[in-house]
């Protein structure tokens, strides 16, 4: 009997190489664009979106009041770094979250999908990701994880150079290393 081993499969997206994980705080990555998701009020609710605003500056608050004028479900907004070493914040516009029926799995999917495809356009090849949505009243970070990493991946390609996901904590890094190894 002749033994047959199989080719090693190939990855489903040639560029995950490109995704790194990496623990710290989103407010230092010297990348050329970090994202967050901010509701349609422009309230800078949850840790990250107040930690965001509190680097940056008060400079960004008065940006946003004076030049995004009703925002959409599904828009993303760039606008520049301000204090932080970024050159660019994207705020992808999400619903408010209120509890576990308000969260749909497509909003923050299509909120990574977006701040890809955006980048892409303004030619950016480095950007980072906290694990957006995942706050006080925020999806699983496990869910986090998926969707995000999902995100990613479905419009990752060979445009970008590096894309973060930045974790405050190891148990959070933990995560989205085993959801990028299952890719």
């Amino acid at each position: 009997m002749a033994l047959f081993i199989p080719e090693t499969p190939r990855r489903s997206n040639p560029y995950l190489d490109r995704i790194r994980v990496v623990q710290g705080s989103i407010v230092e990555q010297d990348v050329d664009a970090i994202v967050t998701v901010i509701p349609q009020t422009l309230e800078y609710r949850g840790a990250i979106n107040q930690l965001i605003e509190e680097k940056a500056g008060e400079k960004m608050d008065a940006f946003l009041r004076d030049n995004i004028v009703q925002p959409r479900l599904g828009d993303v907004y760039a606008v520049p770094g301000f204090n932080l070493p970024c050159q660019h914040i994207m705020f992808s516009v999400v619903p408010v979250w209120r509890d576990e029926w308000d969260r749909s799995d497509q909003q923050l999917l299509n909120a990574t999908r977006k701040a890809m495809e955006l980048a892409r356009t303004m030619s950016l090849t480095t950007i980072a990701f906290p694990p957006i949505g995942s706050g006080r009243r925020g999806f699983p970070k496990a869910r986090v994880a998926r969707l995000i990493v999902q995100g990613i991946t479905d419009r990752l390609d060979q445009h970008f150079d590096e894309v973060r996901l930045v974790c405050q904590t190891s148990e959070t890094q933990t995560l989205f290393e085993e959801r990028l190894d299952k890719m």
